[in-house]
């Protein structure tokens, strides 16, 4: 009986220490498999593309010749070009993954691109570039093998026709007087302005327009360009532009050049870009009189000066014909001046003419401008009457007698001296009295 006990507990204690050893293995093939699970997971995230060159969905333009192409500011050869990294604490990037593909094609056979463990730039040639929507896909992989395709859309389309404008105001031929360049700030809507509307048919890559006067063709010159020039939407046109005429820097009296140069961003140029005889034609006639100023005159000199004024605000110095020294001339009461005036560019000066009579005088300074325009100043001499000394009697004073007329006058000290005032000359003399004191020893005088 107590055998048949005690192999019941030996077969209780085996089975217990089976259960354990079952359990430690369990967990040891646990422990293992987490492990061999942890060290094959690694990393398994793929790298990001970010800021792909041209944007998904963009549109560019080419001229249809493949040369040049336009996009944000990007012209040929065409950049394309990603950004992508690995998650923190990843595998990193593997930059012989890095692939940009144009149309499925491999770029890196075609144009060659620069690759960096962040960045990619592929140049895209003009054959890869023709009409049409074109798939662009960026390949890059990590360490680890964790693959990202990154897929952008581009259209390109042809623009091969330059900008026109129309209605351009003054015309071409008209004649502008320096009058009307007069202003006195630099964005007057009230100055003579040239005016044209612009346009530039669909699909349009977009344009520049500039406005120059007196430039070579093809352009070129330093300063030809019109400072200034607004766009200034209209009813009629929403690309109406306006320059202002005296803000152009090389306007000069006589025939001038204005063209309007138009060119879009894929080169599209307008005629006057290469044509001279497309050029608009305009005389400037200077129709501003000298002005004459600071006169002055005595009984000696007469002398004034004068200057051929430019329009108000304007850049260029060759507005004004110049004075014609040669015309100057200086009028007293409507008779002029012949003899002894010297005139330079500046100013005149003349002798004043003897003779003239005692009162005020008109003086009158004119000279013309190098193109006939005449300016005249106006001002005074007056003539004083000369100097006159009045007729004045001629009178003297002498001691008749001294004595005293009473004992009481001698104790009061009062000597009494005639003096006789005569008059020499045929003056009369009027209100005579006798003025001043005289050295009496003490003794008072009494007049």
């Amino acid at each position: 009986m107590q055998s048949r006990r005690n192999d019941h507990i030996m077969q209780s204690r085996n089975k217990s220490l089976r259960y354990i050893l079952i359990v430690v293995f369990m967990v040891a093939i646990f422990a293992t498999a987490m492990g061999s699970l942890a060290m094959a997971a690694g990393d398994i995230t793929a790298p990001v593309v970010t800021s792909v060159t041209p944007a998904n969905g963009s549109t560019m333009y080419t001229n249809g010749s493949s040369t040049i192409y336009y996009q944000l500011g990007n012209t040929t050869p065409l950049v394309i070009k990603a950004d992508y990294s690995d998650e923190v604490g990843g595998s990193g990037v593997n930059p012989a993954s890095v692939m940009v593909h144009l149309d499925g094609s491999n770029m890196l056979d075609l144009a060659g691109c620069t690759v960096t463990t962040s960045h990619v730039d592929c140049n895209a040639t003009a054959a890869d570039l023709f009409p049409g929507t074109h798939p662009i896909d960026v390949y890059v992989s990590d360490m680890d093998g964790n693959e990202t395709i990154n897929r952008t859309w581009v259209t390109v389309v042809v623009d091969d026709q330059a900008p026109t404008y129309s209605n351009l105001l003054p015309a071409a031929g008209s004649t502008i007087y320096t009058s009307q360049l007069n202003s006195t700030s630099t964005n007057d809507p009230s100055a003579l302005r040239f005016d044209y509307d612009l346009t530039d048919a669909a699909p349009s890559s977009g344009y520049s327009p500039m406005s120059h006067i007196n430039d070579s063709v093809p352009p070129g010159v330093a300063g030809a360009m019109i400072m200034g020039c607004n766009k200034t939407p209209t009813s009629t046109n929403p690309t109406h532009y306006s320059c202002q005429a005296n803000r152009a820097k090389l306007l000069h009296l006589g025939d001038n050049t204005l063209s309007v140069l138009l060119k879009d961003k894929v080169g599209n140029t307008s005629i006057n870009y290469t044509d001279a005889s497309s050029l608009n034609h305009y005389m400037v006639v200077d129709d501003v009189a000298p002005v004459v100023s600071g006169i002055t005159a005595d009984t000696t000199t007469i002398s004034a000066n004068y200057s051929d004024p430019l329009p108000t605000g304007a850049l260029s110095a060759n507005l004004a014909s110049g004075i014609n020294a040669g015309t100057a001339m200086v009028h007293v009461d409507g008779a002029m001046i012949m003899m002894g005036c010297t005139a330079t560019g500046t100013g005149i000066s003349c002798p004043t003419p003897s003779g003239l009579s005692v009162g005020t005088h008109v003086i009158e300074v004119m000279v013309d401008d190098n193109a006939g325009n005449m300016g005249m100043g106006t001002g005074t001499l007056t003539i004083d009457p000369p100097p006159c000394t009045p007729a004045k009697p001629n009178l003297g004073i002498r001691t008749d007698w001294a004595k005293w007329a009473s004992y009481a006058d001698y104790t009061a000290r009062e000597l009494s001296v005639k003096l006789t005032v005569s008059n020499a000359g045929t003056t009369t003399g009027y209100g005579v009295a006798i003025t001043g004191s005289a050295n009496t020893n003490g003794v008072t005088l009494s007049t």
